[in-house]
């Protein structure tokens, strides 16, 4: 299937010479509304608002994936939990998965339908394949975001999982006709393992180092290739 990139951007922590912020700086988001973002939703705003720069006055239908969602709040209400604490209601509702979505719509005041992700390991390959198969469905559809952002995992569950290996957010803004083509292809592999970091992975591809690339899915590959 062909797909045209039209934006992108992608946010990973600076290297530890660098005298970069090691969180978004977020200065076009009100601060009462910055206070009250998670980390991960700080990341997950930070790329959305580059990739979507010239759209963010108009209806933009989203697509927001990831692996764990905001574990690390999570984690911290199941710690409250143990220890017998009540919950915060705000708290728990915004550790939902498609929390960052409702909070990037009314920020955005973006009214346009948003889905929200999980597929493991290849969750944001499975928005990619979400937004293919909408453009194919939905003729008169021009333009979708795709935000993906996962934050490095919790010690308590380094035993279980070390993907992603670092906290990194993701945005891809897609067009039907405009912007660099691209073949993106999903072919069965019942061999095949998903490697972990696939959006890390992606970026060579992206930053136009190479005309094409092949990751590893959970019994997938997925191929991308510039037309």
């Amino acid at each position: 299937m062909e797909l045209f990139i039209k934006s992108w951007a992608m946010w990973m922590p600076p290297k530890h010479d660098d005298d970069s912020p090691q969180l978004p700086e977020l200065k076009q988001v009100p601060a009462m509304t910055r206070r009250r973002l998670s980390k991960l939703t700080k990341l997950a705003f930070d790329v959305a608002l580059q990739a979507a720069e010239q759209q963010c006055d108009e209806p933009l239908p989203t697509i927001f994936a990831s692996r764990h969602g905001d574990l690390h709040k999570t984690l911290m209400l199941l710690q409250q939990l143990g220890s017998g604490e009540e919950l915060s209601p705000s708290q728990f509702a915004l550790s939902v998965h498609n929390a960052i979505s409702g909070q990037f719509s009314i920020y955005s005041q973006n009214q346009a339908d948003s889905n929200a992700i999980a597929a493991g390991a290849d969750s944001l390959h499975y928005a990619v394949l979400d937004a293919a198969a909408r453009f194919r469905a939905e003729p008169k559809l021009n333009q979708q975001l795709i935000v993906y952002a996962d934050e490095a995992i919790p010690e308590p569950y380094q035993a279980f999982c070390q993907d992603p290996s670092t906290s990194v957010a993701l945005a891809l803004l897609l067009h039907r006709t405009q912007g660099q083509p691209v073949h993106f292809t999903l072919c069965a592999d019942n061999d095949a393992e998903a490697e972990p970091d696939q959006a890390i992975k992606l970026l060579p591809f992206l930053q136009q180092q190479s005309q094409q690339l092949t990751l590893s899915g959970n019994k997938r590959r997925w191929q991308w290739q510039r037309v």
